[in-house]
């Protein structure tokens, strides 16, 4: 990020969380609004139209994610050339891709889109560079994407759709975040105290 773009990002309102995907970043407002900006060769990654007035390489409003049935946006995740947002109303939305490449799963788009996950409610996502994991309000774990680092938890190479991961959870303990890295997984785990 060069000195204008950092000052670009200043101009934002308060933002409560940024996160950098392979060509570029996004930012969430505390208001629930998402900006994009980054290389403008890999636009579908941006969820917006660029403009002589709204250009990639500044901070642009995905106007795809306001006034959503389910309330503003309250995480955003990233990683390659995926990015996804869960609303305050459990909702997920996953855009981006690479061109010329196969997107998993394959309903990916240049503009933010709802993604049904077997009728669950999303607490958490995060995406690693070829993969995405979906926590949902209930406890359970989903992932999609490749798995040749194990980063699935799955014994498969590919998952090419939403698969649910059996967790073995024992003494009280749950799920109660993911996180993702390039080719890898992270789940944090809650034990209630009796």
């Amino acid at each position: 990020m060069n000195h204008d773009q950092y000052q670009n990002l200043t101009q934002l309102s308060p933002c409560q969380q940024i996160v950098a995907y392979e060509t570029g970043f996004a930012a969430l407002t505390r208001t629930g609004d998402v900006y994009t900006l980054g290389d403008e060769r890999y636009s579908a990654c941006l969820g917006r139209e660029t403009s002589p007035a709204s250009p990639a390489d500044a901070p642009g409003l995905v106007t795809a994610l306001q006034d959503l049935p389910t309330g503003p946006i309250s995480k955003i995740a990233a990683g390659g050339y995926v990015l996804a947002a869960v609303t305050t109303g459990n909702d997920l939305y996953i855009w981006g891709g690479h061109p010329g490449r196969k997107t998993v799963p394959a309903n990916i788009s240049d503009e933010p889109t709802p993604v049904d996950i077997e009728e669950n409610d999303i607490a958490d996502v995060a995406v690693g560079e070829t993969h995405i994991i979906a926590l949902t309000t209930n406890g359970h774990l989903f992932v999609v994407g490749e798995n040749g680092n194990g980063q699935l938890g799955l014994p498969s190479e590919l998952e090419e759709s939403w698969r649910r991961v059996p967790l073995d959870l024992k003494d009280g303990r749950r799920v109660v975040g993911v996180q993702a890295g390039t080719k890898n997984s992270f789940l944090l785990v809650h034990k209630r105290s009796r």
